[in-house]
């Protein structure tokens, strides 16, 4: 078994077993980024990467995938090893995924521990009624987009120290791209009365269903929940409005003002993890 770095080349003729697998060539952005292939003989057996997000630099995402008919031989675990050697930094790996993915099976036999669990989280937007609504909930269309940028990334910050910090300087590749995405008609703020946002509900619309994100923009808010229900039930309110009858949220379990809301609504779908690995 050998390993070398991972190509251009080797993207243009991936086999169909890489599927959708976060990979790309060697230092793709730099030295955080590293890519490599297991080779036996001439034969690609398994690609790897590891990357540290330009949001958060606390652990090395990993991503491993081995061909099918080579599995369970150790290959996948060498690859790892081999990684390892490759980080900029002496942290441990990431990984995620739904409870029941081969992938996060490879975690576990790597030593992984949870960090963070997502519920299920797809909600039919009928359910909305669930949810009460607040007298100081408002559109967030015509709110200045540099308050918007700022109560994200205050609501991003606090809802992830306590399991994956934020880097220094963080806020600017949180929101890049985020106006292209987001939904202005169908996002929500809550407000005091100096125009403060309290709370937010972002509907981005690139996916299908679309995606609702919501919090407070403090930990301690108080009323918080309340709050999070209106500007959720706003958001809600407006896709249904235009026909649509499904809708996804992404949030975590300890998000304290999300959760009651989202049990409110009570969603389905699949429980998802994201763990940490030590480094071997």
């Amino acid at each position: 078994m050998r390993f070398r770095p991972l190509t251009d080349d080797d993207l243009a003729a991936s086999p169909s077993w890489w599927g959708a697998r976060s990979l790309a060539a060697d230092r793709w952005r730099d030295d955080e980024t590293r890519s490599a292939v297991a080779l036996d003989g001439d034969e690609i057996v398994a690609a790897g990467a590891i990357w540290l997000s330009r949001v958060h630099d606390d652990r090395f995402w990993l991503e491993v995938v081995v061909h099918p008919e080579r599995r369970r031989n150790g290959i996948g675990t060498a690859l790892t090893r081999h990684l390892s050697t490759l980080r900029s930094r002496d942290l441990p790996f990431m990984a995620r995924g739904y409870v029941d993915d081969e992938a996060l099976r490879f975690a576990d036999a790597l030593g992984a521990r949870t960090i963070q669990t997502v519920p299920p989280v797809r909600a039919d937007l009928d359910a909305r009624t669930e949810l009460r609504p607040h007298a100081d909930v408002q559109p967030l269309a015509g709110v200045d987009r540099f308050r918007v940028e700022t109560a994200f990334a205050a609501m991003y910050r606090w809802t992830h120290e306590n399991w994956s910090p934020v880097r220094d300087g963080f806020e600017h590749a949180l929101v890049e791209g985020l106006w292209d995405d987001l939904d202005v008609d169908a996002s929500a703020v809550a407000v005091d009365a100096s125009g403060g946002i309290l709370a937010l509900a972002l509907a981005f619309v690139d996916t299908d269903p679309a995606l609702i994100v919501a919090e407070t923009t403090t930990r301690h808010q108080p009323g918080g929940e309340h709050l999070v229900e209106g500007c959720i039930r706003r958001a809600m309110t407006s896709l249904a409005h235009r026909g649509l009858t499904l809708v996804d949220f992404d949030g975590h379990v300890s998000d304290p003002h999300f959760l009651p809301a989202l049990s409110r609504l009570r969603p389905t779908g699949r429980w998802f993890r994201l763990v940490e690995i030590p480094a071997p």
